[in-house]
């Protein structure tokens, strides 16, 4: 028998007592005098080959004793005398690191270790440049001293422990300073530890956050995760785990720029490249290797399995000059990584995927499952065969090239769009042996009731089970709802987080207005409605496609949500591209119908998706086009409807909703609008309340123009005035400054900025008095301040815009509480039954990643075998 016991200062009876009766005591010297072990039964511990050598040669019925520092299976011996084939029992304590950080209160889980027995000290001090916390097992020659030197300059916080454990143990917390003070003075004793911290172990920044993955500190957990969201390679509602494998200072520098492009920490891989890439496979959904291309490709080649669970693999060179996907472009996410990362080093994302060489969608990257011959079906579309497409339902698809149709005659391939299986769905449109891949929408809703404390495998069993009757495709299925009173039903959490579901819950009174096929009375009695299942569905909007089924546990009911198309009505801001947003980008790539006035889609159509059917229109024809994009949105297309500025601000997103857009879904994307984009080119002139008006009086009768701008004149608003001034509208804008002028002095600042964010923008600042209507045009915006406007000058002597916040803290400016005659300081308060009002019943969103045990206040609703179990 051969019993490994930890030590860390202490001596236990139960060690006393094995060694007493012990044939061979293995340890250090100063563990075997501490336990007074007679010569002939001593092994000292310095390389571990003779003392395992010499437990070999003792008879099998031999008792050996193992000490070790620490914990033994923390850098110690187990390993090495388990890979010798022996087998030991185990008693641990704590490891010197660990006992390091207890010292200073600090969690350890979220930190990085190194021992430097067995790893040179430039690997600690290569990972304590990235990491904020690193843990080091010293020996000499690579102790402190060493740390001190690789690491000057940075900031960094020591913690030395030394004869950690020990009576005579001391620890310090020492700045660069003081420990090469330490050092100088060889004031360090053996043996010690070194923890490496960015912060002072004193700081809440010192604490850390609870790691993902034991030991990572990198891996950040996102915040209120949706289930559904699809934000991670494999379709769960976490981010990815992207790590970064380095192996010099430059790759070190990369990464952290890596890192901020990506808003977030990463792992990193500090050391030998191949034990690093291989931890990383394991670890990680996108690993970046700062390695070259050819040996990146020789480590993972042996750990290749599929494209569907290989993490996505982007090789970044040692210049940063080129980001390039090795593997997982499309389903691992490499290709999306690579630009980002590109973008981050000023560099080239070299993505070689035919589908994004040739701008072709990949079917695999639609956000939806599918089944299928992908690569035949590609390779056709690549090759510009015909490829017919089949749609079930007037599901939205992004833009597809020419040569793919529903009207393909002779097709070479086949793409079908049904909530079915693939069977079923091929089936439904005539068998064929063409290649074919089936898309499954995001189309169904499932309605549960259950039991208090139902498991989640007969929940699990129930709705596979009920998918395959119907020959229904679970990758179709998008939403798990149920009674508010399962909000907290642990089986159900599971299930929706199980399978990347959005959990709902709604009320016994939305539930209770649903006309159901199958009500029960003994429900209604039980939870208010007759129905959970049915109700839950049918409150989600959706048809029902299958009735109640039941188990002595469980119901469920399936429903699909019609197929709509999608109306965008986007922004495209001042025109300048830098302030094209994002999301607004994102819906004119995913539109095959881009409709809008010609200047705006001509600004936008070099971004448009080759495909898309595109309606330009002229000044005044707004009715046609708007009505061209909500028919579009009818016929089941994804539609960007595009227009200036905001949409939302005397644009098209008002007579959109008015025209009528019943049967589609609908989204405003907002848009930096011009009143926003020529602020912030004056200054700061919308520093407090402001007013927008248009002097446009082709839609709005003039009068009741000039009541509202006699009262933003009146309420002393900064205002900015849309639609100035044309050549048949002159006398608009000198009728509005004439009404300001009767409320402003006339130093009152006056501004006019034209061709905003454009080559030929032109800005005018001028005063009440003194500005000339003239200078206003039909591409002009005119901001008239209030009356604590001011005009300030910058370092450069820029002249800029200014209306005072009235911030208290502000000497020189003019206090708002001057004006007021109360102060807030005596105004009673609210008590908080007043201040906040119960909302009205609706439907409730679960996080099903929050929620990790049942809601026991909840009562149980059980009855006999001979009811309908629908709560």
């Amino acid at each position: 028998m051969i019993r490994v016991h930890g030590y860390l200062g202490t001596i236990t009876d139960a060690m006393r007592d094995d060694v007493a009766h012990a044939d061979l005591v293995v340890g250090g010297q100063r563990h075997l005098d501490a336990l007074d072990v007679p010569d002939d039964k001593r092994q000292k511990l310095g390389l571990i080959g003779p003392a395992v050598e010499r437990i070999q040669s003792l008879p099998d019925d031999a008792r050996v004793v193992v000490i070790s520092s620490g914990d033994p299976l923390f850098f110690g011996v187990v390993r090495r005398i388990r890979q010798a084939g022996l087998n030991v029992e185990v008693v641990t304590a704590p490891t010197s690191l660990q006992a390091a950080f207890a010292a200073v209160a600090l969690p350890w889980d979220d930190a990085q270790f190194v021992s430097s027995h067995s790893k040179s000290v430039e690997t600690a001090i290569r990972l304590a440049r990235i990491h904020p916390k690193v843990g080091v097992l010293t020996a000499p020659g690579r102790g402190l001293a060493e740390l001190v030197d690789g690491l000057a300059g940075r900031g960094k916080t020591f913690v030395l422990a030394e004869r950690i454990g020990e009576e005579n143990q001391r620890v310090r917390v020492l700045d660069g300073d003081a420990a090469r003070s330490v050092v100088a003075d060889e004031d360090v004793a053996s043996p010690n530890v070194v923890l490496v911290l960015d912060h002072h172990p004193d700081s809440p920044q010192a604490v850390g956050v609870n790691p993902e993955l034991a030991g990572d500190v990198n891996v950040n957990a996102p915040d209120d995760p949706q289930p559904g969201t699809d934000t991670n390679p494999d379709g769960s509602d976490r981010d990815p785990i992207i790590g970064q494998v380095i192996n010099s200072d430059a790759a070190a520098a990369h990464a952290e720029s890596i890192d901020h492009a990506l808003k977030r920490e990463t792992k990193k891989y500090v050391g030998p490249s191949r034990t690093g890439l291989a931890a990383a496979w394991g670890e990680c959904d996108l690993i970046v290797s700062h390695l070259a291309l050819g040996a990146t490709t020789r480590l993972i080649a042996p750990l290749l399995e599929s494209k569907k669970t290989d993490p996505g693999v982007v090789v970044v060179d040692e210049a940063g000059r080129f980001a390039i996907p090795l593997v997982g472009g499309h389903v691992g996410g490499a290709n999306e990584l690579s630009r980002t990362i590109s973008a981050a080093l000023g560099g080239t994302a070299v993505v070689s995927t035919a589908t994004d060489s040739l701008g072709v969608p990949a079917l695999d990257q639609l956000g939806w499952a599918y089944e299928g011959d992908v690569a035949g079906v590609t390779g056709s579309i690549i090759a510009g065969r015909p490829v017919q497409v089949v749609r079930e339902h007037p599901w939205p698809l992004p833009p597809l090239p020419k040569n793919v149709c529903e009207e393909a005659s002779d097709p070479a391939a086949r793409i079908i769009v049904s909530d079915r299986t693939a069977d079923a769905a091929s089936t439904a449109v005539g068998g064929t042996d063409l290649p074919t891949v089936v898309l499954h929408p995001r189309s169904l809703v499932v309605g549960m009731g259950c039991n208090k404390g139902t498991d989640v495998d007969h929940l699990r069993s129930l709705l596979d089970d009920t998918l395959a009757e119907a020959g229904l495709a679970p990758g179709s299925v998008t939403i798990l709802t149920s009674h508010e009173v399962k909000a907290g039903e642990l089986g159900m959490i599971k299930l929706a987080h199980e399978r990347g579901l959005e959990y709902l819950t709604h009320s016994a009174e939305e539930l209770a207005a649903q006309q159901v096929p199958t009500p029960s009375d003994v429900v209604a009695r039980e939870v208010g409605t007759p129905s959970v299942s049915e109700a839950s569905v049918l409150a989600q909007g959706a048809d029902l496609v299958v009735t109640k089924h039941k188990t002595p546990e469980a119901t469920i009911a399936i429903g699909r949500v019609p197929a709509r198309g999608h109306l965008s009505v986007v922004g495209l801001g001042p025109g300048s591209r830098d302030l094209l947003t994002p999301r607004a980008l994102q819906r004119i790539q995913d539109a095959t119908f881009v409709a809008g006035y010609a200047p705006y889609v001509k600004q936008i159509r070099d971004v448009v998706r080759p495909g898309a059917t595109i309606l330009a229109t002229k000044m005044g024809t707004e009715e046609e086009r708007t009505a061209a994009a909500i028919e579009a949105a009818r016929e089941g297309r994804n539609v960007a409807f595009v227009c200036g500025g905001d949409p939302a601000i005397y644009a098209m997103a008002s007579p959109t909703l008015e025209m009528g857009t019943d049967g589609i879904d609908v989204e405003i994307v907002p848009g930096v609008t011009a009143e926003l984009a020529i602020s912030g080119i004056l200054g700061a002139p919308l520093g407090h309340d402001h007013a927008t008006i248009s002097l446009s009086d082709l839609h709005t009768d003039w009068d009741l123009i000039l009541k509202r701008v006699r009262a933003a004149a009146e309420g002393d608003l900064v205002t900015t005035f849309y639609n100035p001034r044309s050549r048949t509208r002159t006398h608009q804008l000198p009728d509005a400054l004439a009404i300001m002028a009767e409320h402003r002095p006339p130093s009152t600042p006056v501004a006019v900025v034209s061709h905003a964010e454009r080559r030929q923008q032109q800005i005018i600042m001028s005063t009440l008095a003194e500005f000339q209507p003239e200078w206003v045009g039909m591409t002009s915006m005119v901001v008239v301040g209030s009356s604590t406007s001011k005009y300030v000058t910058s370092g450069d002597n820029r002249k800029l815009f200014v209306t005072p916040r009235d911030y208290h803290w502000m000497d020189g400016a003019i206090r708002s509480d001057k004006h007021k005659n109360y102060s807030h300081r005596d105004l009673p308060k609210a008590d908080e039954t007043t201040y906040s009002a119960t909302p009205p019943a609706r439907s409730t969103r679960v996080d099903v990643a929050a929620q990790t045990t049942p809601d026991t206040d909840r009562p149980a609703h059980t009855t006999g075998n001979d009811t309908d179990k629908d709560v």
